[in-house]
């Protein structure tokens, strides 16, 4: 079964922030943090919404210094 956000009961922006904010706050503390299969699934519909309005690639004047370490195990 399809699940739309109208019958999910989709979080307005408050609601939304709020579990972000529980989520910051518990990973800070190392804590686990209690979210509802709603919450969970309201979380990944905006992250795509978010994900998919931004472009997936990058104008980037040269020259372009990449620095770092990879590390392969």
């Amino acid at each position: 079964m399809m699940m739309t956000r109208a019958s999910m009961g989709a979080m307005d922006g408050a609601a939304l922030d709020e579990v972000v904010r529980r989520l910051v706050e518990g990973g800070r503390g190392g804590r686990q943090v209690q979210l509802s299969e709603a919450e969970i699934r309201q979380l990944c519909v905006e992250a795509k919404r978010v994900l998919l309005s931004q472009p997936n690639l990058l104008r980037i004047p040269a020259p372009v210094k990449i620095c770092g370490c990879v590390s392969f195990h």
